[in-house]
């Protein structure tokens, strides 16, 4: 039970993290961000070039709406559409050069992790890259 408990607190700092990013981004570099807009970015981010049908799919929403979505951050500029090397009729949604310089945060990301890392044994690191592993795989 202490395991639960643990992981659901890291998980919750997780989230919370997650959110205080979010506001942080939505009215950065000029740019005005709805949430939802936010979200959108993230999911097509972390989809890692999803068609238009995987984006809808995967947020549960109507082939219309989602490229409603899609066709406004494309207005933004923050995202654009590449043609499928492997189905040359699909599109693939990919992040903008003004999204990364809106949302990339590489130095602080590898900074907390340098962190981190020191702060374990390399036994360790070991064991935490292997549970990750194990996160991953699982969800």
């Amino acid at each position: 039970m202490a395991i639960k408990r643990r992981f659901n607190e890291f998980y919750r700092k997780i989230k919370l993290v997650i959110f205080r990013n979010m506001f942080k981004h939505l009215k950065k570099g000029g740019e005005s961000l709805t949430s939802s807009e936010y979200f959108c970015l993230q999911c097509i981010y972390l989809l890692n070039k999803p068609t238009i049908s995987e984006f809808a799919k995967f947020l549960d929403v109507s082939s219309p709406n989602a490229t409603y979505k899609v066709k406004t951050l494309i207005k933004k500029g923050l995202i654009a559409k590449e043609k499928s090397e492997k189905d040359g009729r699909e599109y693939l949604l990919v992040p903008t050069q003004k999204f990364f310089d809106l949302f990339e945060s590489k130095d602080n990301d590898e900074k907390e992790i340098s962190s981190f890392k020191i702060n374990l044994s390399k036994n360790e690191n070991k064991k935490m890259e292997r549970i990750l592993n194990i996160l991953t795989e699982e969800i």
